[in-house]
């Protein structure tokens, strides 16, 4: 820990919020592009880990070290889901640097931090006087407060630096609950309905008096300045109904008043299941919201069970994107969600953040991705397109699972649980890397459909999409080009296209190469082309996790990391965790595969540190698992 230190700049209560600033000072290292902190609360046997932002990272050259600064505001009454406790909250923070990791760095208290409290008790050897900071100030003595009217706890701070945690104190309890209060919100929507009902009455007359204010014969309504009559005689008749409707005239605004009372409607339905149905013991209960039918991690497990005859098997299936919104589906849902022992997601499940799941249902989370790559939930707080700490996503889940005890860390950030929440279990659907009769049936389908390959080497081009998510995504296709790569190796290798689902722009392949360049974006699962895959050739996408199972040589064309880092990151430094040897252009990359320069000794090591069990019996740890979890 000697060559890590860290020093307290600001730490400050205010209200719910816990203001941290913070700077390490380590040995710089040139390859390290993404230092990075976390911070891990603890409250009896609950914890939280949420990341700590890094607002300033720059080089000392005279002491070759380097200075990372770090900040941000905690909401203390939304660390831990649905629990409250008089007992403290122990701090402690983390640093990664590279391929160093640092568990609970020890700390000095700014000067500054003194010279604000002369009251506050620190150890002459524990205060800096030389910071890396301005000036922080320090309050845990003042009386709690009322913000935007709600009274919050108030906490007092103090430092143990035998242990290297900073602690938070309740010494006062004051809160209050919101009640659900479906008759108002039931009335709510009548009223809404009649005056909807009243404005198609009253249409003609504010069709005519949108027109005329829009002529100037009548007062117009106060508007932004609008070009053009026709559209000042739309909004003119538009606010008519807006404001006789006492909303914004708009789809989306019609629907959410509309939504609001149904679902105030349905979290009452499911206290009256709760009150008066029990839970079924035997029951379980797979639910999924990008599939019609059983497939992923819970089909492996399904599989494994499905023929038991003390086991109660429910489903709610959909992959309609709208299929949240479906009253039968919210019906169902409830009603699974209320009476089920155990209930099975493999993905995030809107429904989920409506109610609070009961005592005694016990909620599973298989996980669709492997391994730990792109940071996902609530490591990105505070980034753009990042949840709100408020949000309850995927905080309710009692279980999920995991590749390996490595990353068990990341995902317990990244859903917002407890670390006890994260079994590493391995992933159920991986299982057929370890089954040498799967891999025999998938290489000889493929070769009966496209015996053109069987004596190519084959090349699989598989990144993933640019973009915020699937309405945006898209690959830059100008960025690869196929042909000039099929000519470059001489034929000696066939090249297979996976573009990432939510991409929709599908490369345009020359018809004389058709045989030997496919794209097979919508046709074939990744995994099974995996098992005739030469050479992998990605960027950022977590099939290298599944790839490193089968021991696949791998290249890494990433021709725009640091602004990929910089918008998306990732939970190890990219350049020192991939399996593979990075390119950036398209002739560093034809040149690495003409020298069979892969760097495939990484792949081994990657492999054991991101899997903990290779045996190919994780589809039975998670089934064993959830059975465990029911009354049979």
């Amino acid at each position: 820990m000697s060559d890590c230190k860290m020093i307290i700049n600001r730490i400050t209560i205010d209200g719910n919020k816990l203001n941290l600033s913070v700077a390490f000072s380590c040995e710089y290292n040139i390859d390290v592009t993404s230092p990075k902190a976390k911070i891990f609360f603890e409250q009896g046997k609950t914890t939280r880990r949420l990341p700590l932002l890094v607002s300033n990272y720059f080089r000392q050259k005279q002491s070759e070290s380097c200075v990372i600064v770090c900040h941000y505001n905690y909401l203390i009454d939304k660390l831990f889901f649905n629990k409250e406790s008089d007992e403290d909250i122990k701090i402690r923070i983390d640093f990664y640097y590279g391929d160093r990791e640092y568990i609970g760095v020890p700390f000095n208290i700014s000067s500054n931090v003194i010279l604000e409290n002369p009251e506050l008790k620190v150890p002459e050897e524990h205060i800096e006087y030389e910071c890396f900071d301005g000036v922080a100030v320090f309050d845990s003595s003042s009386e709690y407060e009322r913000t935007d009217n709600k009274i919050y706890d108030k906490y007092l701070i103090s430092f143990d630096f035998d242990d290297n945690s900073i602690v938070l104190k309740k010494v006062q309890k004051a809160r209050y609950k919101r009640k659900i209060r479906p008759v108002s919100a039931l009335i709510r929507l009548i009223f809404f309905i009649v005056r909807v009902a009243l404005s198609v009455v009253l249409a003609p007359y504010f069709v005519l008096d949108g027109f005329f204010a829009a002529l100037g014969v009548l007062p117009k309504r106060a508007t932004k300045p609008i070009d053009g009559t026709v559209k000042n005689i739309f909004v003119q008749i538009k606010i008519n109904f807006s404001s006789f409707l006492k909303t914004s005239f708009m789809r989306a605004r019609v629907i959410d008043n509309l939504r609001k009372p149904i679902i105030a409607f349905f979290k009452y339905y499911y206290r009256v299941l709760c009150d008066h149905h029990q839970i079924v013991g035997n029951r379980i209960a797979f639910i999924s919201g990008r599939r019609d039918e059983m497939g992923g991690n819970p089909a492996y497990v399904y599989d494994l069970i499905k023929d038991r005859d003390d086991i109660d098997f429910k489903f709610l299936l959909f992959s309609d994107p709208n299929g949240h919104s479906r009253i039968k589906n919210i019906r169902e849902f409830m009603h699974l969600y209320a009476t089920s022992k155990v209930v099975i997601v493999d993905d995030y499940f809107r429904l989920l953040n409506l109610v609070n799941k009961r005592e005694g249902v016990k909620l599973f989370q298989l996980w669709h991705a492997c391994g730990a790559f792109k940071t996902f939930g609530f490591t990105r707080l505070g980034k753009k397109g990042g949840p709100k700490q408020e949000d309850i996503n995927h905080r309710m889940y009692d279980c999920a699972i995991v590749s390996s005890q490595e990353i068990a860390k990341h995902y317990a950030e990244g859903f917002g649980l407890s670390d006890e929440c994260i079994a590493a279990t391995g992933i159920p659907r991986t299982d057929i890397f370890m089954d040498a009769q799967y891999a025999e049936n998938v290489k000889k389908a493929f070769y009966e459909k496209r015996p053109q390959l069987r004596d190519k080497k084959i090349i699989l081009f598989a990144p993933t999409f640019r973009g915020n998510g699937q309405m945006s995504a898209f690959y830059p296709l100008e960025a690869f080009n196929p042909a000039q790569l099929y000519e470059s190796l001489g034929g000696e290798y066939a090249i297979l296209i996976k573009l990432h689902p939510f991409c929709k722009e599908r490369f345009e392949i020359d018809e004389k190469y058709k045989d030997f360049i496919i794209d097979l974006s919508e046709e074939d699962e990744l995994n099974d082309l995996l098992f005739v895959t030469d050479l992998l050739i990605t960027d950022y996408s977590s099939v290298i996790f599944e790839a490193s199972l089968l021991d696949i040589p791998m290249l890494f064309y990433a021709y725009d990391l640091y602004e990929y880092i910089s918008s998306r990151d990732f939970y190890y430094d990219f350049e020192g965790f991939v399996p593979g040897k990075i390119v950036f252009t398209e002739s560093e990359l034809i040149s690495s595969i003409k020298a069979k320069d892969f760097e495939q000794e990484k792949v081994d090591g990657f492999k054991n540190k991101f899997f903990d069990s290779l045996d190919g019996k994780s589809s039975q740890r998670v089934a064993d698992l959830i059975v465990n979890e029911l009354e049979l």
